[in-house]
């Protein structure tokens, strides 16, 4: 019947991983929200042309500071919720969540390209340099769920518990 239908779906889903989705968020926050303004204005003041400013954030930028930083923050921040900062489990747990984005980097990098590039571009051309945040926020939404996504990918929550 619909009602037994609707009784078994559940919002959010029961296998949601309310801290994986946090940690993405404080990062998102952190990176959005402040890393990107110091970026952004960098770029902007040092380079006239777009498709330079473009190439610096999506070939230094990207590779040598988002993605580190990401490598470092969500694992210490899921293992930290997961089992308390500073804990030997925590520890244990930040290896191996380490371990398992950095094996991912690589192919996450590509998809990064491929949905940034042409994001960028517009942004470099067409958008405001005081806009530049807020633009880059609004496709943010749709890249973390696209990085979230690529980093769990085949891997169950429960298994990433039990872990």
């Amino acid at each position: 019947s619909l009602l037994s239908e609707s009784e078994e779906k559940s919002i959010p889903p029961k296998d949601w991983d309310v801290i994986r989705t946090n940690a993405f968020v404080v990062f998102g926050a952190l990176y959005t929200g402040g890393a990107q303004h110091f970026i952004f204005n960098y770029l902007n003041n040092s380079f006239d042309e777009p498709l330079a400013r473009l190439a610096m954030a999506q070939f230094f930028f990207i590779p040598f500071c988002y993605y580190p930083t990401f490598l470092l923050m969500n694992p210490a921040l899921r293992a930290g919720w997961e089992h308390g900062f500073g804990s030997e489990d925590a520890k244990v747990r930040q290896v191996e969540l380490f371990s398992d984005i950095a094996s991912q980097i690589p192919t996450t990098l590509l998809r990064n390209w491929c949905f940034w590039l042409p994001v960028q571009y517009v942004q470099f051309n067409f958008i405001p340099a005081e806009l530049n945040v807020t633009f880059t926020a609004a496709f943010g939404v749709i890249w973390n769920a696209i990085l979230s996504w690529s980093t769990a990918a085949g891997k169950p929550v429960a298994a990433e518990k039990e872990a």
